[in-house]
C-alpha cells in the first residue's frame, strides 16, 4: 500500500464511514526499507537527486512564475496555494501513520511534519517537496494494518494489498492469521476484540 491512500481511504463499514484511518507499518516491501533508510540520509545531507530520478519528473516547480505541480497538488498552482495544500496533505498522510515497526520511515515522516512551510520557495521547501512526494507515491507497505478510531474496526494490509471489505465479506480464518503473525505490533484492544489473549 501507498501511503498517499491514507489521504483518500475511509471506514467501509455501514454507518460508520469514518476518514481518516490510521496505520502501523509492520513491513516494507522487498528493499523499500533500505531505500528509505538511505533516502534519509541523503535528505538529511541536502542531496536529493536520488529522490529527483525516482520521481522521474513529476514535479515542476518553477520559481520564476512562482508555481509548483506534483503528484500530491495534480495540477499547477501558486507557491502560496500549494503550501496551503501541502499542510493539508501532511496531516491526511503523514499524520495518520501511527508507527512504523521497522523505524525505517519515522526520521523522514517527523521531517515532513515539523516542516516550517515558507511562503516562498526555498531549498528547503523544495527537497522537502520531493521528499514528500516520494515517500507518499514511491515506496510501498507490505505489511500492517489500517484502523478506525471511530469503530474501532481494523483492516489488514497483506501483500501491499489494503483488505478494506465490509464485515460480512471478510475472511475471518484469513484476518485471525493475520493477527496471530504479527500479534506484537497489533494494538491490544484489536487482538482481544478478536479473542486473542
Amino acid at each position: 500500500m501507498r501511503l498517499w491512500l491514507l489521504d483518500i481511504l475511509a471506514c467501509p463499514a455501514d454507518g460508520c464511514k469514518h476518514y481518516p484511518l490510521k496505520l502501523l507499518i509492520f513491513e516494507w516491501e522487498d528493499d523499500d526499507a533500505k531505500r528509505i533508510l538511505r533516502a534519509g540520509e541523503s535528505y538529511a545531507k541536502g542531496d536529493i537527486s536520488d529522490l529527483k530520478k525516482d520521481l522521474k519528473g513529476s514535479i515542476k516547480i518553477d520559481r520564476n512564475k512562482g508555481t509548483v505541480e506534483d503528484e500530491l497538488a495534480r495540477s499547477s498552482m501558486s507557491v502560496e496555494d500549494y503550501a496551503v495544500l501541502f499542510k493539508e496533505k501532511v496531516d491526511s498522510i503523514f499524520r495518520n501513520v501511527v508507527a512504523d515497526e521497522t523505524g525505517a520511515s519515522t526520521s523522514l515522516i517527523n521531517a515532513i511534519i515539523n516542516f516550517n512551510v515558507p511562503s516562498k520557495l526555498d531549498e528547503g521547501f523544495e527537497n522537502v517537496i520531493h521528499l514528500a512526494n516520494w515517500l507518499a507515491f514511491k515506496v510501498n507497505v507490505q505489511s500492517g494494518i489500517l484502523i478506525c478510531e471511530k469503530c474501532g474496526r481494523s483492516f489488514p494490509i497483506i501483500e501491499t494489498i489494503p483488505n478494506m471489505l465490509p464485515d460480512d465479506l471478510r475472511d475471518k480464518k484469513e484476518d485471525r492469521e493475520f493477527l496471530l503473525k504479527w500479534r506484537k505490533y497489533v494494538p491490544k484492544r484489536i487482538l482481544e476484540a478478536e479473542g486473542i489473549t
